[in-house]
């Protein structure tokens, strides 16, 4: 029963972890975006 536990949390762990891996590729991506845009309103000016 130990060893079930142990493998269910485990395998939670991953799981939230690779999730929360791609939100924050997710972020950064529109956050380059954000970047590249300001820039681009900087050089108009």
């Amino acid at each position: 029963m130990d060893l079930l536990i142990g493998i269910a949390i485990v395998l939670i762990v991953f799981f939230s972890s690779s999730i929360i891996e791609r939100k924050l590729k997710s972020i950064e991506r529109q956050n380059n975006r954000i970047i590249e845009i300001l820039e681009e309103i900087r050089d108009r000016k």
